[in-house]
């Protein structure tokens, strides 16, 4: 007799495989740039000042311009990059610690102890994860409701490695 799916507890591997969903969403994002358009902010900086020319602008409102300017070539040539970088550095992160810590099958108590750790450290960058993606969003001016979906599945894998870390409760080992 079959269990019905909905009654049914997610797998183990659903850890893995939420991971896979949730790092090909990420890397759509960063090849998006985040969602940072630099059109949308030239667009921007035309409507402020009514689209007149530079020339037209009075002395505060070229330092304003020249500003805004210089802010979205930064986003452009280092800020991205960097917070790309981040975000990449913290996913392999969370699947090395994953797959590490699946290698292990405790026949020890110290062995079940490195695993957990392992679970631990992943749990460790998602935050991380989530940090920095909340940095970009205070950051970069980004739709923040794009931004909500990563979040909760980030969230999701979190609770995900915890269900899976009390799984692991089921070793008894003697002593």
């Amino acid at each position: 007799m079959s269990v019905v799916k909905r009654k049914r507890k997610e797998s183990q591997f659903e850890v893995f495989h939420h991971f896979y969903k949730v790092r090909k969403e990420m890397t759509d994002l960063l090849l998006r740039d985040f969602g940072y358009s630099s059109k949308k902010s030239e667009e921007y900086l035309v409507k402020i000042f009514g689209g007149r020319k530079y020339e037209e602008l009075t002395e505060d409102e070229k330092k304003h311009h020249d500003y805004r300017n210089a802010k979205t070539k930064a986003f452009e040539e280092w800020f991205i990059v960097d917070q790309r970088q981040a975000v990449m550095d913290s996913l392999r992160s969370i699947q090395e610690h994953l797959f590490v810590a699946n290698s292990i099958y405790p026949y020890y108590k110290e062995e079940l102890i490195e695993r957990r750790i392992h679970q631990d450290r992943a749990i460790g960058q998602c935050n991380r994860l989530l940090q920095e993606l909340q940095y970009g969003i205070e950051t970069l001016p980004v739709d923040i409701g794009a931004y909500l979906r990563f979040a909760e599945g980030i969230e999701k894998e979190i609770e995900l490695i915890k269900g899976w870390r009390k799984s692991d409760n089921k070793f008894k080992f003697t002593e």
